[in-house]
């Protein structure tokens, strides 16, 4: 179950990001590691992570 929430958050994340017309951004988180995506992806855009709904 926590894995399917993941993916779903992630997707969430990347269909934000493509609104905000991030694409590039959105392609990276794409093909982060499930298990790391997040942790990455606030390490390197803290205040657009916050934005995407996403804390660490």
């Amino acid at each position: 179950m926590l894995a399917t929430r993941e993916i779903c958050e992630k997707q969430e994340v990347v269909n934000t990001l493509c609104d905000m017309g991030l694409d590039q951004i959105a392609r990276w988180i794409k093909v982060l590691p499930e298990d790391k995506w997040e942790t990455m992806f606030v390490s390197t855009w803290p205040t657009l992570a916050k934005k995407c709904g996403v804390h660490r």
